[in-house]
């Protein structure tokens, strides 16, 4: 039987307390085609970015299996500064579509898998909902990301992989890379509207996720709900602040030069 996803309800207790000065970020698709998230992890470690708390929202690399040597690999470098990084600020991991198996991989991180997510959160009084974005999907999607992440698929893509030069992971970063990150969904709002019908009686403040890439906010059932930009598209990363208590999102924009 499929474990049913986590859901947040007003029992719970928030699993996540963010910070002011917290930031956010998504989708960066970690690779030689979009190359900047290795650039803001030393720019963090060299203190030229300043937080105490990083929350990375999911795809962060375009390809890291913890179940496939080779993908640690390809990140090596990414990988030990992550894990460095983790030993001074608290990092939080929601794994995504691209990004998953990875408790191993990041032993100091609170990594949250795919059916841990929706994780319930505070910021002072409000109560904030975070996920990646790929839950309560059509069923089709449920089960490809369920067995792509079974140990026996996992294991075989491996087999494979190496048997044939690692071709497989070549072709899937190839069409990664070819893929547009800035794209946008003109029904965006009436498809997140349909997904998250199931909240309308939650009592949230703010729903915030990644896997979009859509760079939005709108006012939906009772909360609030903001899809984050995709940093391989613009490097936008945000920064928590409060408004009179209210959680806002600074949009900043990366630098090389940082």
């Amino acid at each position: 039987m499929m474990r049913a996803w986590a859901c947040p309800s007003l029992l719970m207790s928030p699993e996540i307390t963010l910070q002011e000065g917290a930031i956010f970020l998504a989708d960066a698709h970690y690779s030689k085609a979009y190359p900047a998230f290795f650039s803001f992890l030393k720019a963090l470690d060299k203190g030229k970015i300043k937080t105490t708390q990083l929350i990375l929202m999911g795809d962060i690399f375009e390809l890291l299996f913890g179940a496939i040597a080779q993908t640690k690999k390809d990140n090596e470098a990414e990988i030990k500064l992550l894990n460095s990084l983790s030993k001074k600020i608290e990092i939080i991991y929601f794994e995504g579509n691209h990004d998953f198996g990875l408790k191993s991989v990041f032993p100091d991180i609170a990594v949250y898998s795919l059916p841990e997510q929706p994780v319930l959160a505070r910021f002072l009084a409000q109560k904030v909902q975070l996920s990646h974005g790929d839950t309560k999907t059509p069923l089709g999607y449920q089960l490809y990301t369920r067995l792509i992440r079974t140990h026996f698929i996992l294991y075989a893509i491996g087999m494979l992989d190496r048997a044939c030069g690692n071709c497989i992971l070549k072709w899937l970063k190839n069409r990664g890379e070819k893929k547009n990150p800035c794209y946008k969904i003109e029904t965006f709002q009436e498809i997140i509207k349909k997904r998250l019908n199931y909240l309308r009686k939650d009592a949230l403040d703010i729903v915030i996720e990644g896997h979009f890439h859509q760079d939005t906010r709108f006012r939906l059932h009772s909360f609030v709900y903001i899809n984050l930009a995709s940093f391989a598209c613009n490097q936008k990363y945000f920064i928590v602040q409060s408004n009179k208590e209210q959680l806002q999102l600074q949009e900043t924009r990366f630098e090389e030069s940082e």
